[in-house]
This record gives C-alpha cells, structure tokens and sequence, in this order.
C-alpha cells in the first residue's frame, strides 16, 4: 500500500513538473515572438517612403539584378506598401498594383498611412498607330516578347512606372511605360506614346519609424504583456507550492503511547532458572 502510494505521488510531480516546464516555455516564446528585433513590421510598418529617383521595383529579390528582372522605377518621394520582411536587404512590397521586391537601403519606413501612396491620375495614349504591349522594355535583342496589340488612339491607359530599355525608334529615346491594358501587365515604348500627364511630387509630411518607437513597433501593449506574465506565472506559482510545500507532521496518541510503555515496562522478565 504504502509503495503504491509513493507510485502515485512519483507520478503527480513528474506531471507538475512538466505543466510548470511547458507554462515557462509557452511564456518565454510570447514574449520572445514580439520583440524579435524590436520590431514586427507586418504591423508596425506597412507603407515605405521611396528616398531616390533610381529605385527599383524588382521582380525577384536579387542582389545582382539583370534589366530583366526589373519591373520599373518608383517614382521618388511616393510610397510602396511594405507585405512583409523578406530577408535582410529586401522588402516584399507593393506598389501600384505590382507586387515585387525593393532594397530596403533604398526606402525609410514610416508611422503613417499615405493618402496618395502612388501617382494617381497619371495616363497616357497611343499615337496614330497601332503599338504593342510587349513582357520586356526590347523589340531586337528579344523579339518574340509581343503579349497583344493595342489600338491606335487608345486612351487613358494607366501609367504604373517607367524604365530604360532599347531605343526602339532611331531618335525617340530609350524609355518605356509599364501599363495594364485588358488586364495584362507590359511595356508600350514611350516613342508610340502621347499626351503623357505630368507627375507631381508628393507632398505629404510623414514621420520616419524608428526602432524606439515602442508603442507602435511591439504588437502587444504593455497591457496585454502584463496579462501574458501574469497569466504564465500564476499556475507555476501554484505548482511549485503543491511540490514543496512541507508536508504535516502525523499526530500522535499520547495516551496510546504512555499504555505501550507502561505495558512494556510491566512485563515480566525471564531467565534460563526459571525454565
């Protein structure tokens, strides 16, 4: 009886011990997921302000990027929506509906929300010819990269950015627009392209987000980490209590106790004579 019951208490602490281990590890992992680094930018940082006029949206998060790889420039003092924290050089962003890839020395995170995070408003037409919407900025050291036609005298088509490619056209430059006709995404060379709207710089006044702005980088308030603590460490105080707790001391009959003596003392000696 008494094994088993040693059996059991054996097996009751191995068990505490090891719900005190699994309190301690599920606290240690809440707090360490948000503070790594001192900063989650999933939540903290969402836009990006672009610093220069020779940014890249790349297509491919790569070091040494090929002019293939580029999707276009972004345009100087507007935004791009930061998706997540790629890996230590690049941003996966969002800019103007094009999803891609941005050198992280090349933009400051910010506090805000834009209001015009992209140049809005900003279209362009075709000529008096057709042109074509072509998957790269070249018509000669890659022809077959033709992805449809598009119609003299089309109008408004939306300007997403612009990059330097061939010159298609002897004296017309070397400059293409990224555009989206019908739904595809491609390059019309600027020498087919008229009546181009002005792009303006944004104005908007943002703050630059800084690793010591706390309140806003920490996913959680200081509140809810007080919760987590206080939640975590109240059933491991409650377990080491149960396991070393000292144990009470087993009462004791006195007056059991004086009878067996007194009983022990009154019994009768005997000696090898007597037998």
């Amino acid at each position: 009886m008494v094994y088993t019951t040693n059996v059991i208490k054996n097996i009751v602490n191995k068990f505490l011990i090891l719900v005190l281990i699994l309190c301690l590890s599920f606290g240690f992992f809440i707090t360490t997921i948000s503070s790594v680094k001192g900063f989650i930018l999933a939540k903290s940082a969402t836009w990006a302000q672009i610093k220069n006029s020779n940014t890249y949206l790349l297509k491919s998060a790569e070091l040494e990027s090929s002019t293939l790889n580029r999707w276009c420039y972004l345009e100087e003092s507007y935004f791009v929506k930061i998706l997540s924290n790629y890996n230590d050089y690049y941003y996966n962003v969002e800019y103007n509906g094009i999803t891609g890839y941005v050198l992280k020395t090349e933009v400051t995170p910010v506090n805000e929300t834009p209001v015009s995070p992209y140049p809005s408003n900003v279209s362009f037409s075709t000529g008096k010819t057709n042109c074509y919407l072509r998957s790269a900025p070249q018509t000669k050291t890659l022809t077959n990269n033709t992805l449809c036609v598009i119609p003299a005298n089309t109008k408004n088509l939306k300007f997403i950015g612009k990059i330097i490619g061939e010159e298609a056209v002897d004296f017309k430059g070397s400059v293409w627009f990224l555009t989206s006709y019908n739904g595809i995404i491609g390059y019309v060379y600027s020498g087919y392209a008229t009546n181009i709207t002005e792009i303006m710089p944004n104005l908007e006044k943002v703050s630059a987000l800084t690793e010591t702005n706390i309140s806003k980088i920490n996913p959680l308030s200081n509140t809810e980490c007080l919760i987590i603590i206080t939640l975590t460490l109240l059933p491991c105080l409650l377990i080491l209590f149960l396991l070393y707790s000292p144990k009470k001391a087993k009462k004791t009959n006195l007056h059991s106790t004086i009878t067996t003596q007194n009983k022990i003392k009154n019994k009768p000696e005997y000696y090898d004579e007597n037998l």
